[in-house]
């Protein structure tokens, strides 16, 4: 058998066929399949975060509703406008208790905000310094929200042991938008 022309370009086409076989069709077929890896491997990363968010999830709803009961306990303790008197009467009650004398009461503006009231009393109290420490620490002990943002401390020079206290006790109650301010 002889080699020529026709049978050498035959050989060579027989030979270039492999080689253009996997430069045109396995190596991009290779390719392809690298990225469908690549793109399956970090779907599988998302899949693992969305499974930590779901577990997140689960604890946030428990997050949630102990937030809620907190914030029902609050509510809770915070009486409606009309019964604003009671939480008054239950502070005359303590200083009465504690041997206190009211020197004056006055109600200041007020204050809203979305969810609550805040109503500041102004007041005066004099008597022994024991017995408003107790009424401080029985006032604290309300089942009602109060606040006392200023406080000033006086020493009568009349008597040893009694004192002037110039105090601001804020009362909170729910919010009302149909109540009016009460005046000064």
């Amino acid at each position: 058998m002889q080699f020529g022309i026709r049978e050498t370009v035959f050989v060579l086409l027989l030979l270039a066929l492999p080689v253009a076989a996997y430069f045109y069709l396995f190596e991009p077929r290779a390719a392809e399949i690298s990225e469908a890896r690549e793109e399956i491997a970090s779907k599988q990363a998302k899949l693992k975060e969305l499974e930590a968010e779901t577990k997140s999830i689960e604890d946030l709803g428990e997050e949630i509703d102990r937030l809620r009961q907190a914030i029902e306990l609050y509510e809770k303790k915070l009486p409606a406008q009309r019964d604003v008197e009671v939480v008054l009467r239950d502070v005359w009650r303590l200083a009465s208790e504690n041997k206190l004398t009211p020197k004056s009461v006055r109600t200041d503006k007020i204050v809203k905000t979305n969810n609550y009231a805040e109503l500041p009393i102004k007041m005066t109290i004099i008597g022994d310094f024991s017995g408003f420490y107790k009424f401080l620490l029985e006032l604290e002990k309300l089942p009602r929200i109060t606040r006392t943002p200023k406080m000033k401390l006086k020493k009568l020079d009349k008597q040893e042991g009694v004192m002037q206290a110039d105090m601001v006790l804020s009362v909170y109650f729910e919010g009302d938008s149909r109540s009016a301010n009460a005046g000064g």
